[in-house]
């Protein structure tokens, strides 16, 4: 029966886009194309300023403050941070990051690189995976001071050649979803090793995952209402050598508010999995053990949706012609300094929004989208590409205008 228990939390916030914005692009002129003025143009700031203060004030800071004390109780947790809330946090909110980085000193949370952007990189080129985990791992180093040896890729997204380029990047464990239809008659509970490579796989257990993530706050669920001693005896009950438990961070205080007792429940967790015999470790702690077995993934997976694959933002047509337009104008904004900028428009989200899923799946996807449908989404990003497309297109004739007059 499981002795460990891993737990892993994903804070990520994007920077999302403003609507409607193609005209203004259209209307730079010269100078005035730049990345200050460009992102001023396309990034709704003011609304990501206003919800990243929300989720700060009832997730990030209440969480992290309780982790402090929790962490003399043998608490430990993994957290990726993502590029895209780091570069927020520095502009509005710093003193999260000053949390942050008391508890990595303290070694109560370990650092996981991902995708600096939480982009669909790994889509687009093997080139540009590499980039963007690398520009993590330094990011991680430079402001924590830790150089990550686990890893994910965005949303967890897994298949065999990606685990490959983690590798290569430094990874030594790699985190991503225990899929019924890869495991087969397996256990998502025991460690795994990957064809070609000598990362160790550590799956999420998403049943015991949801139950937080999902069903916490639930009142019709017949495990209503879920205490911390009920969850550790689970944990403690399941088959195998470890449990991972992966969760949005935002789960505390912003998914399910304070008033569902769901800052209790994480309270008594350490308290309770000491008396169930369960100890919270970092999935770091397992990169030198022996794995049980090897799984072949060839195809796309993820934490994502019922499907739990690449649909949920390569699914329909729309998506993926947002994404191979965004691609489309890579080189170009990489040549006129706007690297930064093309970066952000391959954040997942812009892609997740456009989703015209369905059912459980379709709730999700419309819990988090800030437009009315896909094809709203769909259009925002269009604006973004065409309008910037439009903007560098004014600079080249300024350009030529001036050499004909010399």
């Amino acid at each position: 029966m499981v002795r460990k228990m891993i737990l892993f939390l994903e804070m990520h916030q994007p920077r999302r886009l403003r609507y409607g914005v193609l005209d203004k692009l259209c209307d730079l002129r010269g100078d005035e194309v730049n990345e200050s003025t460009i992102t001023s143009i396309i990034f709704n700031d003011e609304v990501n300023r206003e919800i990243l203060n929300r989720v700060a004030d009832r997730s990030y800071i209440p969480t992290l403050e309780l982790m402090k004390d929790l962490g003399n109780d043998g608490f430990r947790a993994a957290i990726s941070i993502s590029g895209s809330l780091i570069d927020q946090l520095l502009m509005w909110r710093p003193e999260v990051i000053d949390l942050l980085k008391e508890l990595v000193k303290r070694d109560v949370i370990e650092l996981v690189t991902e995708p600096y952007h939480h982009s669909l990189a790994s889509f687009v080129s093997g080139d540009l995976f590499l980039e963007e985990l690398r520009d993590h791992v330094e990011m991680n180093k430079s402001l924590f001071g830790q150089t990550p040896i686990v890893f994910e890729n965005t949303e967890f997204l897994y298949r065999n050649d990606w685990g490959i380029l983690m590798e290569k990047a430094g990874a030594s464990v790699v985190l991503t979803e225990g899929v019924d239809w890869v495991l087969g008659w397996r256990s998502p509970t025991y460690l795994y090793g990957a064809p070609n490579s000598r990362i160790k796989l550590l799956l999420r257990h998403y049943r015991l995952s949801d139950d937080i993530g999902f069903r916490f706050s639930n009142r019709s669920w017949d495990q209503w209402p879920l205490t911390a001693d009920k969850y550790m005896a689970w944990v403690r009950a399941t088959p195998g050598d470890f449990v991972l438990v992966g969760l949005d961070f935002e789960t505390f205080g912003e998914h399910h508010w304070r008033e569902s007792g769901i800052f209790e429940f994480l309270a008594w967790l350490p308290k309770e999995a000491r008396r169930a015999d369960v100890e919270f470790v970092h999935p770091s702690s397992l990169a030198n053990e022996e794995p049980i077995d090897y799984l072949d993934i060839p195809s796309v997976i993820s934490w994502a949706d019922v499907e739990k694959d690449g649909s949920a933002w390569q699914g329909n047509d729309l998506q993926r012609i947002a994404l191979n337009h965004v691609v489309s104008i890579g080189n170009l904004m990489r040549s006129h300094g706007l690297e930064k900028t093309w970066k952000y428009l391959l954040t997942s989200d812009h892609y997740y929004y456009m989703s015209m899923k369905h059912g459980p799946s379709g709730e999700v996807h419309s819990y988090f989208n800030p437009y009315n449908s896909a094809l709203a989404a769909f259009r925002a990003i269009e604006d973004v590409v065409v309008g910037i497309t439009c903007a560098l297109a004014n600079v080249g004739m300024k350009r030529v205008k001036s050499r004909a007059v010399k």
